[in-house]
């Protein structure tokens, strides 16, 4: 019988002190405490925004939009480049908009554009026993040096990575000459272990920056540049999303810091430490309230196979199925990419969690130091494989680094073992499969969870022996 914590995403930070650059800051107008933010959710583009149901559409080969927009009184919001997909709003009030566009002979396929949400609504509870043990593994002052970049000894040489049998493989492959995208929030870009392996990358909101701190106030970059530093002896721990914006508000007095902000960040250090010389390309899709569309998902995944990336990362999950992103998916697998997902952090058995149960995605749960599935991780048909996500360590805005928790976190853990694979086949050639027939099975160590932690807990050194 499975026996499972309540419900949920639970990401434990400690942001460890360090200094960084200067950032600029873009206003936020809206209300909320006294910050001024863009729009409800930070300038995002949402459904209904312009005015009335948006779908998603796509086009057979040879069709016009004018045409259909004609036909439908609706009109054209975006489309993706250099595809025949559209998103679209409009059609005539009271009418069945949606089933009259599907059984349009002219259009291939067409959705509703609904909205997505990074993480879960709910919390799970805080592991008092991991909570105990962080301070004697977290050091947050000793430095090493790491591939030309001066970073925390805590971050480089950590048990997520001597789990996943990490550190043995840097004689084979360092992930030299790929490219690992992922679709996030964003990331520092002034982050001194990141900063010179990051490519400018995309931003899908507002079509300026890749950076996390695009949209953050000049108050509260100055915030982090100068006040994080002090507070409980360089260390400061939070829950990431409500309990940690709550803390940071708590402390100054009128800051509002996004629920999101940071998990960009987080996500591309995990990547690096694992693939030290991959190029790491951040895809801006979601807000730093941890909004987006399915429509800007789609664009992120085809954004993807138009840089000609090896390796995708996507470290959310949904519930809503669209065919639109499967195809996308397909396409941008079929271009040589391999693709991997969280599969969320509800703590419960899943099999249409989405993008990972996608065909050719590599579906993520995440696992502790004994190879245990986390409490809060989601299981069963939808996972591929296994990684430390329980805690890791990795980058945080500001310069800094943190410890955190949960699927979004070992799901890049798998995404740079796959990039090292790719060093060594050559661009095009990202081979997810050796990452999952090679993992060790660690059923026996979760009793009740047979058949349903995919292949197991990755190995990376078995992995790459295969090529080496």
């Amino acid at each position: 019988m499975k026996t499972r914590l309540p419900g949920a995403v639970l990401v434990l930070v400690a942001v460890l002190g360090m200094s960084r650059a200067a950032y600029g800051g873009q206003g936020y107008v809206g209300q909320h405490g006294g910050q001024e933010y863009v729009g409800q959710h930070g300038g995002q583009e949402y459904v209904g925004q312009h005015g009335g149901q948006e779908y998603i559409v796509t086009l057979r080969a040879g069709q016009a939009i004018s045409d259909v927009h004609q036909k439908h009184n609706t009109k054209t919001v975006a489309q993706i480049p250099n595809k025949s997909i559209y998103l679209i709003t409009g059609g005539p009030v009271g009418g069945s908009v949606l089933q009259d566009l599907q059984n349009d002979p002219q259009v291939e396929s067409a959705e509703e554009n609904v909205q997505i949400k990074l993480g879960s609504n709910q919390q799970a509870a805080l592991d008092s026993g991991l909570a105990n043990v962080l301070p004697s593994l977290l050091n947050g002052e000793t430095i090493t040096t790491f591939y030309g970049t001066n970073v925390l000894n805590s971050y480089a040489d950590q048990p997520a990575l001597v789990l996943s049998h990490v550190n043995d493989t840097r004689y084979i492959s360092t992930g030299a000459g790929t490219r690992v995208a992922y679709i996030d929030t964003g990331v520092d870009p002034y982050h001194p272990a990141l900063s010179p392996w990051l490519d400018p990358g995309v931003d899908l909101l507002n079509n300026r920056s890749a950076s996390e701190l695009d949209g953050l106030s000049d108050s509260l970059t100055s915030l982090l540049d100068d006040s994080l530093t002090s507070l409980l002896d360089n260390r400061f721990f939070f829950l990431l999303d409500d309990v940690m914006v709550s803390t940071l508000n708590g402390y100054w007095s009128g800051a509002v810091f996004p629920p999101e902000f940071g998990h960009g960040t987080l996500v591309a250090g995990m990547i690096h430490v694992v693939a030290p010389n991959a190029r790491i390309v951040p895809i801006k899709a979601f807000d730093l309230y941890g909004y987006t569309t399915m429509f800007r998902i789609i664009q992120g995944v085809h954004s993807a196979e138009d840089l000609g990336v090896d390796v995708l990362n996507m470290s959310f999950s949904t519930t809503e199925y669209s065919a639109t992103l499967r195809k996308a998916i397909t396409d941008a697998w079929s271009s040589g990419i391999a693709i991997v997902a969280a599969v969320g952090n509800d703590g419960r058995e899943v099999s249409g969690v989405y993008p990972a149960s996608y065909p050719h995605v590599i579906g993520v749960a995440a696992t502790d130091f004994q190879d245990h599935i986390a409490s809060f991780s989601n299981y069963g048909t939808a996972v591929s494989v296994d990684a430390t996500g329980a805690f890791v360590v990795s980058t945080a805005p500001g310069g800094r680094y943190a410890a955190a928790w949960g699927t979004s976190f070992s799901a890049p853990i798998v995404s740079g073992a796959i990039a090292m694979i790719a060093s060594l086949r050559g661009h095009g050639h990202a081979d997810s499969r050796s990452i999952v027939h090679t993992a060790d099975n660690i059923d026996s160590l979760n009793p009740g969870f047979a058949g349903q932690l995919g292949k197991g807990r990755v190995n990376l050194l078995r992995a790459l022996k295969n090529w080496y």
